[in-house]
């Protein structure tokens, strides 16, 4: 009955929001979403609290504390704070608010669905038993009901399904069953900035070594100022795959890079067992959807050396059981967790630690 009840809320809200309305009509933020509703829709402003700039499209732009009562916002945040930017409109006095993935969903495809909850719907129709599977590896209740609230919100287009999950990405990747010990060999995969190679030295001072990869030279530079200070750093300016090759990637917006013949940006990839041969002890990946092929390019290191890994499942639905089915194909003796670190559709994780 809830989820009746919140569908229903978001068809009446969504008729009058496009309908003829006398109220005012805002969105919260200035993305492609809200470009979808001013073309649906005559909007008397935009809301940002970021920007200095007056104007998009020719509409004005304002702060919330500038919306009047009696008005109607959409908040377009979808991705990391979706849930705070809800609070925020909801202690406005007089005024009612809808989150952007329940509007598009009683837009009946009138609106783009965020792109994440689409493709977990088409992914869920094709594969249900493949996310049964899923559901039922997981080593602990807490995995499950990650599981359970994540997929809720992706399927039925339900943000409340996020309340229980806050904004902790600086835990990310490190949860109290990853446990380390001294002599550990970390690989990076996806080092960006060098955040998170910093967080693992903080846990684990006597770390053998590290392998950082990166593929992109201007980040790579900034990871390697960061972490100077630090000993023992192998810094590869690759990308992790399954094979060695250039690839072309279309950087556009949305969950992640995607692979493509006419990409503008090209990067350099490489398996990790054709690029790293002393045993390693523990492997982060979060590769913008690339993750499956890079498990691929590791699967000696999985066999030979049991690593815990810790990947992201978030940029494609089909990661969810692509990631455990390579990883448990090479060797089934691991217990699997899954944290989410967001309060919208990004950085979700999947762990296997060494049984």
């Amino acid at each position: 009955m809830k989820q009746l009840s919140q569908k229903a809320h978001a068809a009446a809200f969504h008729a009058e929001f496009f309908g003829n309305t006398t109220q005012k009509r805002y969105v919260l933020g200035i993305n492609e979403f809200a470009d979808a509703v001013v073309n649906k829709a005559k909007l008397d402003g935009f809301i940002d609290e970021y920007t200095t700039a007056t104007q998009y499209r020719g509409i004005p732009i304002v702060k919330l504390g500038d919306v009047p009562a009696g008005s109607m916002v959409i908040s377009t945040v979808t991705q990391a704070r979706p849930k705070t930017a809800m609070d925020k409109l909801m202690r406005l006095n007089g005024v009612v608010s809808m989150d952007y993935f329940a509007v598009a969903d009683a837009s009946h495809f009138q609106l783009p669905q965020v792109a994440a909850l689409s493709d977990t719907q088409k992914e869920y129709a094709a594969h249900p038993e493949k996310f049964e599977w899923v559901r039922d590896l997981f080593a602990d209740q807490e995995s499950r009901e990650v599981f359970n609230r994540v997929m809720e919100f992706r399927l039925n287009a339900n943000l409340r399904a996020m309340r229980f999950f806050d904004y902790t990405a600086d835990q990310q990747y490190f949860e109290p069953f990853v446990k380390f010990a001294p002599g550990e060999v970390f690989v990076d995969g996806g080092g960006f900035d060098g955040y998170t190679t910093e967080e693992f030295i903080a846990r684990c001072p006597e770390y053998k070594s590290v392998h950082f990869f990166e593929p992109t030279d201007k980040t790579l530079n900034t990871a390697k100022s960061k972490l100077a200070v630090h000993r023992d750093i192998k810094f590869h300016p690759l990308g992790l795959f399954d094979s060695k090759q250039t690839l072309s990637f279309d950087a556009s917006s949305g969950s992640a890079c995607k692979i493509s013949e006419t990409g503008s940006v090209k990067i350099d990839v490489d398996s990790l067992d054709n690029c790293v041969t002393e045993s390693v002890s523990f492997i982060k990946l979060d590769l913008e959807g690339a993750e499956p092929k890079a498990l691929q390019g590791m699967k000696w290191h999985i066999q030979e050396d049991h690593p815990k890994l810790a990947v992201a499942v978030y940029h494609d639905p089909a990661h969810f059981w692509q990631v455990p089915e390579i990883i448990l194909g090479v060797r089934n003796d691991y217990k699997v967790y899954l944290r989410h670190y967001t309060e919208g559709w990004t950085e979700t994780v999947m762990f296997f630690i060494p049984a």
